[in-house]
């Protein structure tokens, strides 16, 4: 009686399993590159997300933009400065603060002579108001109203 040996069974089994090892791994990468993409279009769909102008050179403008995979919202806000009225400064980066209401956001600086937040009130798509309240290591408080508009 004659055994024939087939060679090709543990091959095959090997071969097998390397291209659903491949097929699966692309499939992941697949997946998670449209997840990702779908996460950063709802990200950026927020209606904070833009740049906010106004007229008042105390808070010129305010950028707000997603930042991350988290999809956190960062503002940073502007006034004219003050060795060039002709130009406006950042005041630098800062996490907007979310709470229960979508329509209200916060964020805030720490300076070394006082600490100052401004809460983020939307009015609609293209309108918000912004209060900017400072409290001055010598006990004094300054807070102004802002009216704001969405730049195209």
């Amino acid at each position: 009686m004659t055994h024939v040996s087939s060679a090709g069974g543990p091959l095959r089994l090997i071969v097998t399993l390397f291209v659903t090892a491949a097929l699966t791994l692309s499939f992941a990468v697949t997946l998670t590159l449209a997840s990702s993409h779908h996460a950063s279009a709802s990200c950026a769909a927020n209606s904070y997300t833009g740049q906010w102008r106004s007229t008042d050179g105390r808070l010129k403008r305010i950028d707000v933009r997603p930042g991350g995979d988290d999809c956190q919202l960062y503002a940073t806000a502007w006034s004219t400065c003050q060795n060039d009225a002709s130009r406006i400064c950042s005041w630098g980066a800062r996490q907007l603060q979310g709470s229960p209401d979508p329509n209200f956001r916060f964020f805030s600086y720490q300076w070394n002579n006082a600490s100052e937040v401004i809460q983020l009130h939307l009015q609609d798509g293209s309108h918000l108001r912004a209060w900017d309240s400072t409290d001055y290591n010598s006990g004094s408080r300054d807070s102004f109203w802002v009216s704001m508009t969405k730049s195209s």
